[in-house]
């Protein structure tokens, strides 16, 4: 067999030389050069790949996507195809977990506003984007793990976007702190299971380090039943600091940290990732190509008409195209930037009335300010 492969592009006949060493041991990510040979590679295994998941082929012409996957196995050729056949795979058999993942999704935007995730300001050290989950936040009664996850693909999608998230990957902080004997029965094996299997072998994410600050002792009772289903180096990559927060310190600058961490920075605030995800859910003017994750809800009212005055909330006020209370399929073609930031803060508002949160979030200022609400003597919200 011979240890040269020659990959020849369609569209203008170019030709690549790949020796089946480079295949196996990956390219060198800083070097232009490399990154296209590598990509063009990738998409010729997937151009003549006969594997059920890739059935639908249509990823082959995003190279940006494709980039993901080969970043997540530092572009290694054969890891990264062989992860993109994972993701599809794990997509078509977990197709309702999936459906429409949208920051619109009510149970989403619950379980981000008590910060699951929470995503901080600042990278690390070594410029890692950084998640935070304080799990005692967790009202398992108002949404389940499965929302939880949910969210979390939601957000990883998102920072994916950023190229620089690709290349140095993510660290997570869980804070065990005051989390319930009772939460933890809500701790479903068979989606804790489904998490790992798809954040360790479906997506393109690396985790770099996984740390663990005051676990009970059923936390770490649960965690020696998940442990079989895990990698080895994701195994090492999880830390457990204990009530020891100056070993975490030593692992993550305490600059970065929120003053719940014992950082130096702000206390933690769950709405600004929230803010963020909705304010970019609101400059998409075309649905997502269907091989993307999150699929974006484009709405047939314009702002005027999506917010109906007290005591007029309709059901249907919030439904996306395609939904049986939509009486008209012709969204908007495009928003400018002021139409964008009013129908934002609309359709937020909406949102907020029909989930009950604009009294518990009456004296929070960022959130007002987004909600356009304003607070009277009382202490109150007026809409």
């Amino acid at each position: 067999m011979s240890d040269i492969c020659d990959f020849e592009w369609s569209n203008n006949r170019y030709r690549h030389n790949l020796t089946i060493s480079e295949l196996k041991m990956g390219f060198n990510r800083n070097e232009p050069t490399d990154r296209s040979r590598a990509l063009i590679a990738l998409k010729e295994l997937i151009g003549a790949s006969r594997d059920y998941a890739l059935k639908d082929k249509s990823c082959f012409q995003d190279d940006e996507f494709l980039f993901r996957f080969l970043y997540a196995r530092k572009f290694n050729v054969n890891e990264a195809f062989q992860l993109i056949i994972n993701y599809h795979a794990y997509r078509q058999r977990n197709a309702v977990l999936l459906q429409r993942l949208s920051v619109l999704d009510e149970t989403i935007q619950i379980a981000l506003r008590d910060g699951f995730p929470g995503v901080l300001p600042n990278r690390d050290r070594r410029g890692r984007k950084v998640l935070v989950f304080f799990t005692a936040n967790w009202d398992y009664a108002s949404y389940s793990l499965v929302t939880v996850y949910r969210a979390m693909l939601l957000t990883i999608e998102k920072l994916l976007e950023d190229k620089q998230n690709q290349a140095n990957g993510f660290i997570a902080i869980v804070d065990w702190t005051n989390f319930t004997f009772r939460q933890s029965s809500n701790l479903n094996p068979k989606v804790l299971k489904l998490m790992i299997e798809g954040l360790q072998d479906c997506f393109p994410v690396r985790f770099k380090a996984i740390h663990f600050i005051g676990q009970p002792w059923y936390v770490e009772a649960a965690l020696a039943v998940i442990r079989p289903f895990l990698k080895e180096k994701t195994r090492d990559r999880i830390k457990l600091h204990g009530s020891n927060l100056s070993t975490l310190h030593d692992c993550v600058a305490r600059d970065i940290l929120p003053t719940e961490l014992g950082g130096e920075g702000p206390t933690f605030n769950p709405l600004n990732w929230y803010h963020e995800l909705l304010e970019s859910s609101q400059t998409v003017t075309k649905p997502a190509p269907s091989y993307c994750l999150s699929q974006p809800q484009i709405y047939t009212k314009t702002p005027a008409q999506f917010v109906p005055g007290v005591g007029e909330h309709r059901k249907g006020d919030l439904s996306p195209v395609g939904h049986p209370s939509s009486p008209s399929p012709s969204p908007p073609s495009s928003l400018s930037s002021s139409h964008g930031a009013e129908f934002l803060k609309a359709a937020t508002k909406a949102a907020a009335v029909k989930i009950g949160v604009l009294t518990a979030k009456a004296n929070d200022p960022a959130t007002n300010t987004l909600l356009g609400v304003t607070t009277g003597a009382g202490g109150g919200c007026d809409l």
